[in-house]
């Protein structure tokens, strides 16, 4: 059985470069299980990838 994907807590503080990148690490491992799910299901990797981005984008706050 696979290995349950987890995301553990920062270790640097917020608003540094050191805090923005652990972030992408711990974010990586589910960006790509989503990508082979959606691959593996017929879609376009970098569609799907593009669809990802978009989300990510409608999400943010107005500044």
């Amino acid at each position: 059985m696979a290995k349950a994907l987890t995301i553990g807590a920062p270790q640097h503080p917020a608003m540094t470069a050191a805090y923005e990148q652990e972030c992408r690490d711990m974010l990586v491992p589910h960006l790509d299980a989503v990508l082979d799910k959606a691959e593996a299901a017929g879609w376009d990797r970098g569609q799907a990838a593009s669809a990802l981005m978009y989300l990510a984008a409608m999400r943010l706050k107005p500044a």
